[in-house]
Order: C-alpha cells, then sequence, then structure tokens
C-alpha cells in the first residue's frame, strides 16, 4: 500500500467515524444503544465509498 492508498484509507476511516458519531448523536437516547449496536463502523465506511463512488461517477459521466 503506499502512500496515497493510505492517506484514502485514512480519510475514508475519519469520515465514517463522523458520519457513525452523528447518526448516533441524532438517534433518540432511548434506544441509543441499540442503534449502535447495529449501525458499526463498517456500514458507515461502506456508506462512505459508496458515496465516493457516486461522485466518481458524476465526474467521469460529466461533460466538462
Amino acid at each position: 500500500m503506499d502512500y496515497t492508498e493510505m492517506q484514502f484509507a485514512f480519510k475514508v476511516y475519519e469520515k465514517a467515524l463522523n458520519k457513525r458519531s452523528r447518526h448516533l448523536i441524532r438517534t433518540p437516547e432511548s434506544v441509543r444503544e441499540a442503534e449502535e449496536a447495529k449501525y458499526t463502523l463498517q456500514m458507515a465506511v461502506n456508506d462512505v465509498l459508496a458515496e465516493t463512488r457516486e461522485v466518481a461517477t458524476m465526474i467521469r459521466t460529466s461533460p466538462y
């Protein structure tokens, strides 16, 4: 793994941590523990990568 790949992986990890934290903060406190077990970091990483794929597709198909 080269430096660029490591940097990309770290950025994805940071964004996933933030996404998961925001999700849990927005969850009502009464169900937060259950949601914490349900919405894993892996799910957040997958969400971030899906967003990245969408942006890459938009860039690739852009006429500019």
